[in-house]
């Protein structure tokens, strides 16, 4: 009846409790198992003479396998075994959404750079989420007017995917800013008013209008805007202000005065009384 016991430690040679043990042999059916007590010991008897291969299994530990000679005469001597610790597992979800979370502070913080080289380093350990980062990369060169490398990683997420109605306005807003007019603005005209959900690329594309000194097609942008978010208050004061340019003063008092009654706290707000009191 052969016998074998020992010891089962961690990597600074402490104990490990509810280590299992298992001991199997080939050719043999079924096997046997023990568990480590609080001193780490362990100890399997009334087996069978020869090979026995032994397992020592724990969550959190790495898994360990030994092979012995067992004998009913010879006894082993006592068997130390040291277990490793196994890396934690990082959820991947969780590591991207942390990432792109602190990468959102960064970008309201106006760092640009230190934001891109975290979606950088993310696209790169999961290149399958490129068409999410792809649109977040082009938002950082966009902050440092850097319109070239904007545009490249934004027509990069339009081919991944083709149907993002947010990169398309983007899109065609950074080209419009950029100065390539023509082209923006027949990408802007591809996407279908029902499914643009905000009227802030609308409003920014008649911003860059104004500008450029081109009045009547910033109003187009604003009106469209008006249309689709009437109760969209920033529309109406760069519309205001675009009429006022256009000396249509009444025109101007009708919009300014609803922008004031949208949005009477904005930062505008008082530029727009101001330009009401002269209006008079």
């Amino acid at each position: 009846m052969a016998r074998v016991a020992g010891k089962v430690l961690d990597e600074h040679k402490n104990p490990i409790e509810g280590v299992t043990v298992k001991a199997s042999s080939p050719g043999r059916s079924g096997g046997t198992e023990t568990k480590t007590n609080k001193k780490g010991e362990w100890a399997i008897a009334g087996v069978a003479s020869g090979a026995w291969a032994l397992d020592f299994l724990k969550d959190g530990y790495e898994t360990r396998q030994i092979s012995v000679s067992l004998s009913e005469v010879i006894r082993i001597p006592p068997i130390e075994i040291v277990l490793k610790k196994t890396a934690p597992t990082i959820d991947p979800n969780v590591e991207i959404r942390d990432s792109i979370t602190k990468a959102a502070g960064l970008m309201n913080a106006k760092k640009f750079a230190d934001a891109r080289l975290i979606y950088e380093g993310l696209l790169s350990a999961y290149p399958e989420i490129a068409k999410q980062l792809q649109p977040l990369i082009a938002r950082t060169y966009y902050g440092e007017n850097q319109f070239d490398k904007a545009i490249e990683h934004l027509k990069t997420a339009l081919e991944l995917d083709p149907e993002n109605v947010e990169v398309r306005l983007l899109l065609g807003n950074v080209l419009v800013e950029k100065g390539s007019a023509d082209e923006g603005k027949q990408i802007l005209a591809s996407v279908q008013d029902a499914q643009i959900k905000d009227p802030t690329i609308l409003v920014n594309v008649g911003i860059v209008m104004l500008n450029q000194n081109k009045p009547n097609e910033a109003i187009a942008y604003f009106d469209k805007a008006i249309m689709l978010f009437p109760a969209g208050a920033d529309a109406y004061y760069y519309r205001g202000i675009t009429k006022l340019q256009l000396s249509k003063n009444d025109e101007a008092k009708a919009d300014l005065s609803k922008f004031l009654s949208l949005a009477p706290d904005a930062p505008e707000a008082a530029t727009a009384k101001k330009i009401l009191e002269q209006l008079k």
